[in-house]
């Protein structure tokens, strides 16, 4: 069967399109996950969709008709290509990438006979499938590493509900969000109702990033939009009570001594906050505690261990050399003209000293 040249060049370039997307996300249940089943079952729908194709109208044709340079799509472009909110949304739209071309070579692919659709559209589901499995795997892997950003609700106003912002901000290198909404100058809290609103936009914002979401003090507020877990003061609840309410859901302590840091790991926490490191003006009643006590802390407790107050650019370094690898901050990166630029700094900085634990 002879095939028009330009419905060669659909099917090209979808067969290209199909097969990049599965490629970019197999790469990540291979290299990030480490699950070698979810890699093999993506790496075997590439190759069925591909060995379907060449059968049905022969690779070396396909190549023949492609056209790059007279492609009239090449310049078309649209704001959310240029963005990616995490791991999740990088399986969504490549994903997503791969069904729509898959949809478009199953019609395309009814030219040449009717059993090539069918099948492409089995492995089309098949993906559908894979898609749901890779974003829950992502989901379970959600932990308390690298930077800790608290959206501080009295520093940022209502620049906090511009969810631009956020991703933006998340995208640069965010490991962990935390809300925390206290009383602005002596003004009253946000209304429980507005502070539920907020919370959910900022849960489906991570849940995308698949990076954890962190409530400040309330743990109703936690659960009722299912967050990934709860940040305690020393004077909150305590951490049995907290645990009987949150179930396996992420406790995280304040701490500002080791003995502190001790009793909340007796206690149960899943990790402990210690600070604040240096001078904060967001609790400028506080003393800092230096750096030589988050040493000790990092050589004999096991948990997660997050530093926090006062922490920048200036200071990171000398922070991270106490062996602590997990960094909050909050003016550092609130209070910075381009935030996105402070984070994606200090989070590769984070990283690679993490590296060079590793190999050390």
């Amino acid at each position: 069967m002879t095939v028009d040249k330009k419905i060669l060049r659909i099917i090209d370039a979808n067969l290209n399109r199909a097969s990049e997307g599965l490629r970019v996300v197999e790469e990540l249940a291979r290299f990030d996950l480490n699950d070698q089943e979810m890699s093999e079952r993506l790496k075997r729908v590439r190759h069925e969709i591909a060995g379907l194709i060449d059968t049905a109208f022969d690779s070396s044709l396909l190549i023949s008709a492609r056209d790059s340079h007279d492609d009239v799509g090449l310049d078309i472009h649209v704001e959310t290509e240029g963005c990616r909110t995490g791991r999740a949304g990088i399986i969504k739209a490549n994903m997503k990438r791969s069904q729509e071309a898959m949809r478009v070579l199953e019609e395309f692919g009814k030219l040449n006979d009717k059993e090539t659709g069918c099948r492409i559209k089995a492995l089309r589901y098949q993906v559908y499938e894979l898609e749901q499995i890779v974003l829950q795997a992502v989901g379970r892997n959600k932990n308390i590493c690298g930077l800790y950003l608290i959206l501080d609700y009295g520093l940022l106003g209502e620049k906090i509900w511009d969810r631009d912002y956020v991703k933006g901000i998340i995208a640069a290198g965010v490991g962990v969000i935390q809300l925390r909404v206290k009383n602005i100058q002596n003004t009253q809290n946000m209304p429980d109702s507005r502070l539920i609103i907020l919370a959910d936009m900022l849960r489906q914002i991570t849940d995308e990033a698949a990076i954890p979401l962190i409530i400040n003090d309330r743990i109703d507020i936690a659960l009722a939009t299912g967050a990934d877990g709860v940040h305690l003061g020393q004077d909150d609840l305590p951490i049995d009570v907290a645990r009987n309410l949150m179930g396996n859901k992420i406790i995280g302590i304040s701490t500002h001594s080791l003995a502190q840091a001790r009793q909340a790991a007796e206690d149960g926490a899943d990790y402990i906050g210690i600070g604040p490191v240096y001078s904060t003006t967001t609790k400028p009643d506080v003393n800092p505690i230096g750096c030589e006590i988050i040493h000790e802390i990092c050589k004999t407790i096991s948990l997660p261990i997050v530093a926090i107050g006062g922490i920048n650019e200036d200071n990171l370094a000398q922070v991270l050399e106490t062996g602590v690898q997990r960094i909050a901050v909050v003016s550092a990166v609130l209070k910075a003209s381009d935030p996105a630029a402070v984070v994606r700094r200090m989070a590769l900085h984070i990283l690679s000293q993490g590296q060079q634990k590793v190999t050390a």
